[in-house]
Order: C-alpha cells, then structure tokens, then sequence
C-alpha cells in the first residue's frame, strides 16, 4: 500500500479511548466475558459493553458464545501484530482485510 492510504487518524479515534485500550490489554492475554472485564477494570457492564461493542465492529475484536456466555477475544491477525509490537503493520493488515467500513467518514 502506498503511503497515506491508509486513513491512520481514523483508527486511532476508535482505538484512542483509554476504556477500549484497557480491554484490548486484557484480552491479550486471554479471552474473557464482558462480567470479566467490567470486574477487572472497575467498570460498569454496559459501558464495557458499549466499547466491546464498537471494537467489535470495527473488527479488532470478536466475540463467541460459551453456554450463556458471550467471551470476547482480539481477532488473531491483530492480535498477532500487536504482540510483535508494529501497531501501523497491524492496522495495514487490518484496513486491507476490512475496509474503512466502520471509521467514521470525514476529518
């Protein structure tokens, strides 16, 4: 990909939140339900759930269910990238994988 096309600013705006960076730090160790993540981080389920929700859409996060469980993980070409360290090389994977569909358009 040539430099500039990717809309860089645009990922960060979804990944710039200090809630949603705290729940990626966690699911990379392993995965977890929402009741997991809004104990450890000491906050309430619906706010975990609403930032879960907007990683997820934009695909850096998935979700399964287990029994009544919804047990969320970092899909594993970004997980993969992000333990190597290279965050830009993580989000060229992942803007030639899903698109710009889930960033917001414009600035």
């Amino acid at each position: 990909m040539k430099p500039g096309s990717i809309p860089y600013h645009r990922c960060f705006e979804v990944l710039g939140n200090p809630l949603r960076i705290a729940i990626i730090q966690l699911l990379k160790a392993k995965p977890r339900s929402v009741s997991e993540l809004a104990e450890q981080l000491g906050e309430e389920q619906s706010t975990v759930s609403h930032s879960l929700a907007a990683l997820r859409k934009c695909n850096f996060v998935e979700s399964r269910r287990q029994g009544k469980k919804v047990v969320y993980s970092l899909r594993e070409t970004f997980l993969k990238k992000i333990k190597e360290g290279d965050i830009f090389s993580a989000l060229e994977r992942h803007y030639a994988e899903h698109g710009a569909k889930c960033w917001r358009s414009g600035k």
